[in-house]
């Protein structure tokens, strides 16, 4: 009992450090928040209690260790040990601490990897560091030591105190560290923690206080993106390839508007894992479909899209900012760099619109929900706004459920109105309410089945929309988030394939004339962004990573998880990254030149990505 409540007084004096360095990050920036330094502090605490604990666990995890040591050799160790160690941890949380509000008041972030490149660089540090308010840090140091001598005085004497090694403190020591490390890791589930837990307000000043300094400088120490990117990416020198690059997506942007309105209503629909090759429609290959495949029939759909990666989340970045998917890396898990990121949801919200994003799962997951309140979402809806009865599938709520969520939301939404709703059903392990008997019962049964359900659902959706008052005045486009294997030669590996994914727009919005056309050329699904804002006549120059629908020379680029591939009308070229081999299909005129449009597309992308 002696060393459980040891244990719990160790975490409570590094979660009092952490809390004031939370209360000095206020105070340094108070002007910036709306509500009263109180209040702020209580709501971040809140938010950032788990990054907290998660923290804590990492600074306690070899004092732990250090217990069990003791007890295995029933030995008290020497006290310096412990105490080097907690001077050590609690100085660089000091040093974290206090450096990182003038972080933020000069870059408009934390601590991250541009803070990696500026310590390689010490001349241009110090010129970063000459305008910091210096008074005002002195200050606050005189405030802050103190505090932290006072914990660090308590910290010695908790882990000085005499133990007795009985078997029961052995087995103490050995469940607690058990418990340390799920405090570690955030839980139990798939997903370790990061920093989209902390991640809650559309304001950034309040994300960042209530995230973790101490755990987010360890995030970029050990996820440092210069390291992901060696100079094997490089084809040309950054100036040389964006220029060449720039080149690729010059072609003309001819005018395509969707709708003749100004303000339409805006609804997208991401399937999840919806593969062409699931449609009779967009392949020939399967009937799983017949909802999707009328729709796309009877408005305008787009036959040759692909998918700029292979996850959901990267895929979200892609259709609602516009942004390529990176090989080996994904920008969602990056908060600085996701808040640098365009979006439509940004651009709308600028132009009155009320934005939205449903989903039937956890939108915590793969920091889902921090990119959406980051990128002007008013309201991020997900299983936890549902009934418990709703909750029927492994990931949350099935596609029914979700839709009746969604079109709810819709209508209690005032116009004009941005709403993105994600599937979930046709996710593994396809678990539906919905045993199909036409399809044939081989290996691919199971997907094939979830995505005739999804597609069930999705078509009553578009039912129950045409009835609303609102649908006259929307646009609606469904996509796909990624491709699948499913079974059809051919679509496996990183082939085209497995990256084609259908695309259709359709609603009362829609262009009459627009209705049942077919687009043939090569679309990446990042061009829905721009296709919107070109509709609406706003700017679109941020979403510049494709060309136009109309381009008959236009391609698509899709990575995968250290390669890229790249379609075009003629041909098809595959690049992987390791072993520097490639895969080519098509004229082999363009051989050559599709490699090194290719290889330029990604480096200009990589150096983007590290920037921001």
């Amino acid at each position: 009992m002696k060393r459980l409540i040891q244990f719990l007084k160790l975490y409570l004096l590094f979660l009092a450090a952490f809390e004031a360095i939370r209360l000095y990050f206020i105070f340094y920036h108070y002007s910036l928040y709306s509500e009263s330094p109180l209040m702020v502090f209580l709501q971040t605490a809140f938010k950032g209690f788990r990054l907290d604990l998660s923290a804590s666990a990492y600074c306690l995890a070899p004092v732990f260790l250090v217990f069990f040591l003791e007890h295995i050799f029933r030995k008290k160790s020497n006290k310096w040990i412990l105490r080097t160690l907690m001077l050590f941890e609690f100085s660089l949380i000091f040093a974290i601490g206090i450096s990182d509000p003038e972080l933020y008041a000069q870059w408009g972030n934390k601590f991250n990897n541009q803070v990696l490149v500026y310590i390689s660089h010490p001349k241009e540090m110090a010129l970063s560091a000459g305008s910091a308010n210096w008074l005002k840090t002195f200050l606050f140091i005189l405030f802050l030591l103190p505090t932290f001598y006072f914990l660090l005085r308590k910290l010695f004497e908790v882990l000085e105190k005499k133990i007795d090694y009985s078997w029961q403190h052995g087995s103490t020591v050995f469940v607690w560290m058990g418990v340390n490390f799920l405090f570690l890791r955030g839980g139990v589930g798939v997903a370790t923690i990061s920093q989209a837990s902390a991640i809650y307000s559309p304001k950034q000043i309040y994300n960042a206080t209530a995230i973790n300094s101490f755990w987010n400088v360890l995030y970029y120490l050990f996820n440092d993106t210069r390291t992901l990117y060696g100079d094997d990416y490089k084809v040309l020198e950054s100036a040389e390839a964006k220029k060449l690059f720039d080149l690729q997506i010059k072609s003309p942007q001819d005018a395509f508007e969707l709708s003749n309105q100004a303000t339409p209503n805006v609804l997208v629909v991401v399937l999840e894992s919806f593969t062409a090759f699931a449609s009779q429609y967009y392949s020939g290959a399967n009937n799983c479909t017949p909802n999707l495949d009328q729709l796309s029939a009877q408005n305008l759909s787009f036959m040759k899209c692909y998918a700029s990666g292979d996850r959901t989340e990267k895929g979200l970045l892609a259709i609602n900012s516009g942004y390529p998917a990176q090989p080996v890396s994904s920008l969602i898990v990056f908060p600085d760099k996701v808040a640098k990121l365009p979006g439509l949801g940004k651009v709308l919200k600028h132009e009155g619109y009320h934005n939205t994003f449903v989903y039937g799962g956890d939108a915590e997951f793969a920091s889902m929900k921090s990119y959406f309140l980051m990128q002007g979402f008013d309201k991020v809806i997900d299983k936890e706004d549902f009934d418990l009865a709703s909750l029927n599938s492994k990931w949350g709520a099935h596609d029914a459920e979700l839709y009746n969520k969604a079109l709810s939301s819709i209508n209690s939404t005032q116009a004009p109105f941005y709403t993105l709703v994600l599937s979930l059903s046709s996710h593994e392990p396809f678990d539906v309410p919905l045993e199909s008997k036409d399809l044939k019962k081989d290996e691919w049964y199971d997907l094939k089945n979830s995505i005739r359900y999804a597609d069930k659902s999705l078509g009553d959706f578009i039912a129950n929309c045409k009835k609303q008052a609102w649908y006259k005045n929307t646009i609606i486009v469904v996509v796909a988030d990624h491709g699948h294997n499913i079974g059809v030669q051919e679509v496996y590996g990183f082939d085209k394939e497995k990256f084609q994914i259908p695309m259709l727009v359709l609603g009362g919005a829609l262009k009459d004339e627009l209705k049942g056309r077919k687009i043939q050329n090569v679309v990446s699904q990042t061009i829905i962004p721009s296709l919107i804002l070109q509709t609406m006549h706003l700017p679109y120059a941020d979403f510049q990573w494709q060309t136009g629908v109309l381009d008959s020379n236009g391609f698509a680029q899709y990575h995968y998880n250290n390669g890229f591939g790249r379609v075009s009308n003629y041909s098809e070229f595959i690049y992987d990254n390791n072993g520097l081999s490639t895969d080519f299909k098509g004229l082999k005129t363009e051989a050559v030149k599709i490699k090194n449009q290719g290889r330029v597309f990604q480096q200009v992308l990589i150096d983007d990505f590290l920037k921001k």
